[in-house]
């Protein structure tokens, strides 16, 4: 392949992939969790925020919150602006996967396999348009993997102040990051000494990455204690294997399609996994072949990032007694394992040539089918309830007009989907307030009867207002639905057949 062609490839990808994220940012309603983090998390004043003075809540993903609480005061309330710190994550994660997959191989088609495998997680790429911490995490994450590379082959100061920067902004996207941010720091200043083996030099290589390492630790402490005593870290949705995050991982990725028949997640779960283990034996054996030096090896400085951030997710769990990661808070370990492959690919490549084709071709097929399976402008895979958010208030828009009601429809739902409709009513210009008038948020309680409409999340939870409510506008899988409270003139409506 020669290189006009590659980089035709490559912007093809990017386009793609920019255009995805770009359409969910613009088309997707604003789920529970952005809603709570623009209303509960976005108006605390700044040192609140910081250090979780009033309330340690893990949603409250701290760059995140700040980026949002500055671009919404310069551009307002639009859910893109919300968005935008996670596009501008999703932003620095393409730059850093081109960067690094160039790095990878001499040979176009691995260095293109590197590519999509970084870009090839559906899952991942929801988060780069979702207003949470995660998409910005990886973009930084990968920032910071990048300029490793650089350090570790040009052993530039710049690089190693730069990769510790960004690893620490990472960190503060995402406190689950520190799971990376341990072993990489870790990794990071071992190769800094064994560049520059007397303390003077390596001093001088490294004095600003230790003044920023001790910044952030100083800047994490109190919020980092402050959150281990939420009642989430150790009580949210208990997994009590690395092997069970992994397949929820693998489950998310996949949207759970079966591919491999009933089997697919456990098989692709245990082939990640396997693979994963095999590659850094190999890479450990490597290691110790080049004098157990990562001077001039980034290869081997990138293929130990996956495993040293797993084994220091298996004794952080162990030691502290918390679950292991849901897929979400799991996220930063994909780009680790898609460069772990790619280390292997170009390994390959360099002992076997052709024959690495076996490796390449069915990952690529499958990395292909499954994105195309998974794409979707509709709903995400973590907060599906949401999806109808804007179909609802179309739908109150089209009656309040056509009926000429000069006051505002009430309305009330199940608690989880609450957020989203204040998100809309308090802080979205479109002006629904026109249209709806929402009962104040509660936790999850039987549906009341005293509004006009009620958004329900199933069949089952809206049984009880069947005999008083007519079902005008049903959902996805015909669930979630709105119901309207039953009145002589609501003759347009549809009645329930069980009612």
């Amino acid at each position: 392949m020669n290189r006009k062609t590659e980089i035709v490839i490559i912007g093809a990808l990017l386009v793609a992939s920019g255009v995805y994220v770009l359409l969910r940012a613009w088309l997707l309603p604003i789920t529970v969790d952005e809603s709570a983090t623009a209303i509960n998390h976005v108006p605390r004043l700044v040192f609140d925020t910081l250090f979780y003075e009033k309330e340690a809540n893990p949603n409250n993903h701290i760059l995140n919150t700040l980026s949002i609480k500055a671009l919404t005061g310069l551009l307002g309330w639009h859910p893109v602006v919300v968005r935008m710190p996670a596009l501008l994550g999703g932003c620095l994660y393409a730059g850093a996967a081109v960067m690094l997959s160039q790095k990878i191989s001499s040979h176009a088609w691995v260095r293109l396999f590197a590519l999509i495998m970084l870009l090839g997680n559906p899952y991942l790429l929801e988060f780069f348009s979702l207003a949470r911490g995660y998409g910005l995490a990886a973009g930084l994450l990968l920032m910071a993997v990048w300029q490793a590379w650089r350090f570790v082959e040009d052993n530039q100061r710049r690089h190693l102040t730069g990769a510790m920067a960004f690893a620490g902004l990472a960190v503060y996207a995402n406190f689950t990051i520190l799971l990376f941010f341990a072993p990489f720091v870790t990794l990071l200043l071992l190769s800094a000494w064994q560049s520059n083996p007397t303390w003077s030099r390596w001093r001088e290589k490294s004095g600003a990455a230790l003044g920023l390492l001790g910044v952030f630790v100083a800047l994490w402490a109190l919020p980092l204690h402050r959150l281990s005593n939420d009642s989430e870290i150790r009580h949210w949705e208990r997994i009590g294997s690395f092997f069970g995050s992994l397949r929820l991982s693998v489950q998310s990725a996949t949207h759970g399609n079966a591919y491999l028949g009933k089997d697919t997640v456990l098989t692709l779960t245990w082939a990640l996994l396997l693979f994963a283990v095999g590659c850094s034996l190999v890479s450990l054996w490597r290691w110790n072949q080049h004098g157990r030096r990562f001077h001039a090896a980034p290869h081997l400085f990138v293929a130990a990032l996956w495993p040293g951030a797993a084994l220091t997710n298996v004794l952080e769990a162990n030691l502290t007694a918390t679950p292991y990661l849901q897929s979400r808070l799991a996220l930063f370990y994909w780009p680790l394992f898609a460069l772990l492959l790619g280390v292997a690919a170009a390994w390959l490549w360099a002992r076997r040539g052709q024959w690495v084709w076996a490796m390449l071709a069915p990952l690529l097929l499958l990395t292909a089918v499954n994105m195309i399976r998974c794409v979707n402008l509709k709903k995400t895979t973590d907060w599906w309830f949401d999806e109808g958010t804007y179909r609802v208030f179309d739908y109150l828009k089209k009656n309040h007009e056509g009926e000429m009601r000069p006051e505002p429809y009430s309305l009330d739902a199940h608690h989880v989907m609450l957020n989203s409709f204040i998100f809309y009513l308090e802080h979205d210009s479109r002006g629904f307030k026109r249209y709806v008038k929402l009962a104040p948020w509660h936790g999850l309680q039987p549906p009341s009867q005293d509004c006009d409409f009620y958004f329900a999340i199933s069949e089952e939870e809206a049984k009880p207002l069947f005999e008083t409510h007519d079902v005008v506008l049903r959902l996805r899988d015909n669930t979630p639905l709105l119901l309207r409270k039953r009145l002589r003139q609501n003759r347009g409506a549809t009645r329930h057949p069980n009612s």
